[in-house]
């Protein structure tokens, strides 16, 4: 028995080790390349140019049998092809289209210039720097001029144009310029004043309609001024931008630099809006997004938060000290006070029902009567007499007038001698 155990572990060993051997050689195999170039010719000769191209891609590269028979003809073919449609497809404003098509016929150098008219589309943000820097990156490794011989043969000799690599480089600078220059803008004090004016005209009275037309008017105001606002939201984006830039950059110094100037306006944005402009509870919930942002643990900036939410707590109290329910309540919900801000909100709603009682009893009582009203037979017969008798004063009314238009047409005939 131990003998029959070794002898199957040995020849399931030998399977194992045949079996990674295979898979080694994954593809592809010959008859797989024959098959891609036998059908781009076919596409070819058809007028498919575009299949075409990508199959004779695919008649390329290496095979698990050794020497690739096609490689050298298929990339022949495809440069030329790649080159008209790539062209065709830049014409039309498909850039990206117009790269894949000039990658596989070997036009490396036309594919970087439609490329960088991607790139150009977005120019300032961090993620068409770090794609422009991997895809110039992967040019100048040995693997890529290994792997596309047989097109660079065919298609002729490629260098990435310094140019190209120079506008790449200057990106950071200009990206980086760009976002704080949009922070800047968008952090506006008279914007934050007019926010806190709008926070403050909420009316403590749901039934206090001057109030309410001063909020609507208010309200009116600042959005014909300001036509949106997300302009701290704005503010955010730019700086957290500006992080991703200083992840993606290969100047360590500039790093450092950005990093550190976007954690200072940061605070300094948070700090403006707790002392300044603390008069909406929207804008103290704001100064605690600008303490979180520049941090990736915000642990640490914990005392910060608490720090906030107790003033929020103090001016939730002040504000319900002055029956200004709705504005205590917002208070209390930047202070994480939950309980508060509910009962808050109860005991507004409940004063406003107790001012509202005497107009909803004289509703009820109209109501009320109403239906005693049509209740009462007699009444509703009364009704419906009054109603017939109307309708046939109306019918006759009409009859009459139907009788006098034919008379007086009739007079007319007679008198014209019709």
């Amino acid at each position: 028995m131990k003998h029959k155990i070794t002898a199957a572990a040995l020849l399931a060993g030998a399977l194992l080790s045949a079996g990674t051997a295979f898979a080694d050689y994954p593809g592809p195999f010959l008859r797989d390349v024959k098959r891609a170039y036998e059908n781009a010719k076919s596409a070819d000769s058809n007028g498919k140019k575009e299949q075409a191209l990508f199959l004779y891609h695919s008649a390329q590269g290496s095979v698990c049998e050794g020497a690739n028979p096609y490689e050298a003809d298929a990339a022949k073919r495809a440069a030329p092809l790649a080159l008209e449609l790539g062209a065709a497809a830049e014409r039309r404003g498909e850039f990206d289209k117009a790269r894949q098509l000039y990658e596989a016929g070997g036009q490396f150098a036309a594919a970087d210039r439609s490329f960088m008219q991607t790139l150009r589309a977005k120019p300032y943000e961090p993620g068409s720097y770090a794609g422009a820097k991997g895809h110039f990156r992967t040019r100048s490794e040995q693997w890529f001029i290994d792997n596309n011989a047989a097109l660079l043969k065919a298609a002729g000799p490629y260098k990435p144009d310094p140019k190209l690599i120079a506008e790449v480089e200057a990106m950071p600078a200009k990206g980086i310029e760009h976002h704080f220059k949009v922070e800047a803008a968008h952090f506006n004090e008279d914007f934050l004043r007019d926010y806190v004016q709008l926070a403050q005209t909420q009316p403590d009275d749901a039934t206090d309609a001057a109030a309410l037309q001063r909020m609507i008017s208010t309200q009116q105001a600042f959005i014909n001024k300001w036509k949106r606002d997300d302009y701290l939201k704005t503010s955010r984006d730019a700086l957290d931008t500006l992080r991703s830039w200083a992840n993606v950059v290969e100047d360590k110094v500039l790093s450092a630099e950005v990093n550190a100037k976007v954690a200072q306006i940061s605070e300094q944005h948070a700090d403006t809006l707790r002392q300044k402009y603390f008069g909406s509870p929207q804008l103290l919930r704001e100064s605690m997004d600008y303490y979180r942002l520049p941090v990736s643990d915000s642990s640490t900036v914990e005392h910060k938060i608490a720090a906030v939410r107790t003033q929020a707590l103090k001016l939730a109290d002040e504000a319900n000290a002055k029956n200004r329910y709705e504005l205590a309540g917002s208070y209390y919900d930047v202070a994480d006070a939950r309980d508060k801000a509910e009962a808050v909100r109860e005991r507004g709603r409940q004063l406003a029902m107790k001012k509202m009682q005497p107009q909803i009893d004289q509703m009820r009582k109209q109501a009320d009567a109403l239906a005693r009203e049509y209740s009462d037979p007699a009444k509703v017969a009364e009704m419906q007499k009054q109603a017939e008798a109307t309708r046939k004063a109306i019918q006759a009314q009409q009859a009459g007038a139907k009788a006098n238009n034919q008379k007086a047409a009739a007079d007319l005939e007679k008198e014209l001698g019709l």
